[in-house]
């Protein structure tokens, strides 16, 4: 039988004071291992002080009057080797709540097996890096989401090349798919390089008036991001250069991958 270094396993996470709403909020990720050897998962997530903002408010900001959430189940198993690892590197500070100001978030974690330990991890950027997976692992999970995923698509002199990028957290899995006219290929990438790659991804805008709305046909090269939507490159991304420079270097990479 393994042994794991946690048996029971809370994550408390609160914005500042100083955070408005509808973006403040605070959340519980509770992890647990059973007699079969799986991590199990409760997450409860909840927006604070919203009743004094309007609906339209709310939506403005790309948020929803929907958006408090509950969900209890069972992880794939790459998540509990991933969660042990984390655990016992993990060293906890002793934690004061009455010594945070304003502009400080709430952070603690408890780790029980054959003790009881609480306190703000040392390690407090992978943790906090690592409660975000989990909360989008659930949300695969449960059916709330689908994976992240993006589509680049380059049509010039009658070729068609095509890359698809699909990231799934609750399987902790990145696959790469490539294809060029009627050759297809299939990579798995290291998850690691994931985080980078949708913070290159999100770092611009897209105009959703200049989106097309059927698979383009023309030459160009086009960008889609989950949804029915096209992005013409040359037309639809705003940002700054720098930002537009990365994400035209992360595409060129993944046809070529």
């Amino acid at each position: 039988m393994a042994e794991y270094s946690f048996k029971n396993l809370e994550i408390r996470y609160q914005t500042a004071l100083v955070v408005p709403p509808p973006f403040a909020h605070f959340f519980t990720i509770e992890l647990r291992i059973d007699p079969e050897n799986r991590l199990g998962i409760r997450v409860a997530i909840t927006y604070a002080e919203r009743d004094e903002l309007e609906e339209d408010e709310i939506i403005a900001e790309g948020f929803t009057i929907h958006d408090d959430y509950q969900w209890s189940g069972v992880l794939p198993a790459v998540w509990l080797q991933t969660v042990d690892s984390l655990v016992r590197k993990t060293q906890l500070k002793p934690f004061d709540e009455e010594k945070l100001t304003d502009n400080q978030e709430y952070f603690q974690v408890r780790i029980e097996k054959d003790s009881l330990r609480t306190g703000m991890p040392s390690q407090r950027v992978e943790w906090q890096f690592i409660s975000q997976e989990l909360i989008q692992a659930v949300y695969e999970v449960s059916g709330k989401e689908k994976p992240f995923e993006i589509t680049y698509l380059e049509i010039e002199g009658g070729n068609r090349i095509e890359a698809q990028l699909t990231a799934s957290f609750g399987r902790r899995e990145a696959k790469l798919e490539n294809r060029r006219n009627t050759q297809n290929r299939t990579t798995v990438l290291p998850w690691k390089e994931v985080k980078a790659m949708m913070e290159i991804v999100y770092g611009v805008d897209y105009d959703p008036e200049t989106a097309l709305s059927a698979l383009p046909r023309k030459p160009g090269r086009y960008l889609n991001l989950g949804t029915s939507e096209w992005f013409d490159l040359t037309t639809a991304v705003v940002g700054e250069n720098d930002a537009i420079s990365k994400l035209n270097r992360l595409l060129a990479r993944l046809v070529q991958a």
